[in-house]
């Protein structure tokens, strides 16, 4: 702000003398000044430039809410117990343990502010197959195809010859269709989308390294299931040594990444241990 100028002596008595409301004159004298009077200028305010933050690259990899979402639901799973000898009995036990992870997954995703969709179908696929998203190749045990949100696997690689196995064929369908459905949770939450361009940027081993970070995080997703519902799927034994997978030798060299990945799925029972993306290509591998 600009200060006010002194006034002379002149100028002030006449002030007085017309606040007075005195008609009568009064003989002006000029004081000296004492002092020149400094013009101060004024200075622009001082503000300090705040500059946005940069958005997070690659948000839904990295810093996505799913992964701040708490843990997954433990829910009640009705499962047939029809033994898996035929495609129609696949198909209906499978179909049954997808609406057990829909009710497990909901409330997660939504948490995370994304709409739930769920999977359209189950589909069984035999080698040769024409599916939604191409050809269901030989060594492919399942798909999940975002073009119709299905879930496809190759049926025959999971049919049960006698009574015996029949467990085991009923956790590696669980296994299966965990995995698959991890894929699906990908594609609800923007994961998918940017994994891709990731991967379409990328070439030969860099490519690979992304496929693995992707196929590691669906893995670490079910395991996340059967850690929430390690009660109410009756997770026993070897399988909850195992996280959940009907079993693996944790001792392989080659399997050494996917067991810390799903340990630390199964102990939280949610998707905060599953950021693959960060990580380097030899942790998941």
């Amino acid at each position: 702000m600009r200060p006010a100028p002194l006034l002379g002596l002149a100028g002030l008595l006449v002030a007085v003398v017309l606040a007075g409301g005195c008609t009568r004159q009064v003989e002006e004298t000029r004081a000296t000044p004492t002092a020149t009077p400094v013009t101060v200028p004024v200075r622009a305010p001082v503000g300090r430039l705040v500059q946005a933050p940069e958005p997070v690259k690659e948000k839904f990899l990295l810093d996505n809410q799913l992964y701040r979402s708490g843990q997954l639901a433990a829910v009640r799973c009705s499962l047939p117990d029809a033994q898996l000898v035929a495609e129609r009995a696949m198909i209906r036990y499978a179909t049954a343990f997808v609406a057990c992870l829909d009710r497990a997954w909901e409330p997660v995703i939504t948490r995370a502010g994304f709409d739930f969709v769920r999977p359209s179908a189950v589909f069984a696929a035999p080698p040769g197959t024409r599916t939604a998203c191409g050809e269901m190749e030989k060594d492919v045990y399942g798909m999940y195809c975002q073009d119709n949100r299905g879930i496809y696997f190759n049926w025959p690689e999971y049919v049960v010859e006698g009574s015996y196995d029949q467990k085991d064929a009923e956790n590696s369908v669980q296994w299966l269709i965990g995995h698959e459905y991890g894929h699906h949770v990908q594609w609800l939450t923007g994961i998918a989308d940017q994994y891709g361009e990731r991967y379409w940027a990328a070439s030969g081993a860099a490519r690979q390294a992304e496929e693995d970070r992707s196929e590691m995080q669906a893995h670490c997703f079910a395991a996340a299931v059967f850690g929430a519902n390690r009660e109410t799927l009756r997770i026993r034994g070897d399988r909850l040594a195992h996280y959940g997978h009907p079993g693996y030798d944790r001792h392989a060299s080659d399997m050494v990444n996917f067991d810390r990945w799903m340990r630390q799925a199964f102990e939280a029972r949610g998707p905060a241990g599953c950021n693959t993306w960060p990580a380097l290509a030899k942790r998941v591998s």
